[in-house]
C-alpha cells in the first residue's frame, strides 16, 4: 500500500496483536462493518464478514493457502485480494488494509 494512500485511511484499532495467534481470525465490529481479521502465515488480512453469496460469516470457516471457505456453500476467498479463488467466477468480498503498531492490530477503512 502506498504511503499516500495509507494517510487516507482513517485507521481503527481493533485489538492487541497477542490476540491473534499465528493461524487464527477474529470478526471486529467497526460501526456498522462487520469485519474478519486474520493471521494467516506471517501476514495480516481484513475481509468484509458475511459471504457475498449467502450471508454466511466467513471468518467462521476454515483458512488454508491464502484464502478463507465459506461454510456456508464451500467457495474460498483470497484473504489478500477478497475475490473467489474456489467457486462461480465474479464474486469478491471486501477488503481492508491490516497493520500492527506498537502490538495493537488496526484496520484501514
Amino acid at each position: 500500500m502506498s504511503d499516500s494512500l495509507a494517510d487516507e485511511l482513517r485507521w481503527i484499532a481493533v485489538g492487541a496483536q497477542v490476540d491473534w495467534p499465528e493461524g487464527t481470525a477474529r470478526m471486529v465490529q467497526i460501526k456498522a462493518r462487520r469485519i474478519g481479521v486474520y493471521h494467516h502465515q506471517g501476514g495480516w488480512y481484513a475481509l468484509k464478514d458475511p459471504c457475498p453469496h449467502a450471508g454466511v460469516s466467513l471468518v467462521n470457516g476454515p483458512v488454508a493457502d491464502g484464502a478463507v471457505m465459506c461454510i456456508g456453500h464451500g467457495w474460498t476467498f483470497s484473504l489478500a485480494t477478497g475475490e473467489v479463488v474456489q467457486g462461480p467466477a465474479g464474486f469478491r468480498t471486501s477488503c481492508y488494509p491490516v497493520r500492527v503498531i506498537d502490538g495493537v492490530v488496526e484496520v484501514g477503512i
